[in-house]
């Protein structure tokens, strides 16, 4: 049972960007009734999309987040745990910063294809590093060296 409910470090991140991947995968199914280059503010969408992408966001990083703390400190050798616990922070700025970049593109993506389609590559992304995690989760499992 433990192995259902209580599963590695890497398959919870796998799930945890699973859930973010389904979000953006919901963002993509309410924006599909606005067509392509539609000005801003003129189409209606059902609030309903947006409360279910926050809701698998925030699931989501209640996968990744402490999970990702927990085994920085576990992991880490013990005269380097600051300096990794600094670098852990230092990824997600980075991340933040190429989400922001990201961002950006959504008025071209949006003018040229669909507001959906904008949706849907970023989903594709983290649904992409899921999958990786799990392909790779019995090669990090034996690197972590049975702490769990």
């Amino acid at each position: 049972w433990e192995k259902v409910w209580n599963p590695s470090g890497p398959v919870k991140f796998a799930m945890g960007l699973a859930l973010v991947g389904i979000g953006f995968i919901a963002l993509a199914y309410g924006a599909r009734v606005i067509p392509a280059g539609a000005e801003p503010g003129f189409i209606r969408v059902s609030m309903i999309w947006l409360i279910l992408a926050y809701f698998f966001h925030t699931m989501g990083e209640l996968c990744l987040s402490p999970v990702g703390l927990s085994y920085v400190s576990k992991l880490s050798p013990k005269k380097f745990t600051g300096l990794l616990f600094g670098l852990w922070f230092t990824a997600s700025a980075i991340a933040n910063f190429i989400a922001g970049m990201t961002g950006s593109l959504i008025d071209s993506i949006s003018e040229k294809y669909s507001m959906s389609a904008f949706f849907l590559i970023i989903a594709a992304i983290p649904i992409a590093a899921a999958l990786f995690l799990l392909v790779l989760n019995p090669k990090l499992k034996k690197m972590m060296h049975g702490i769990k």
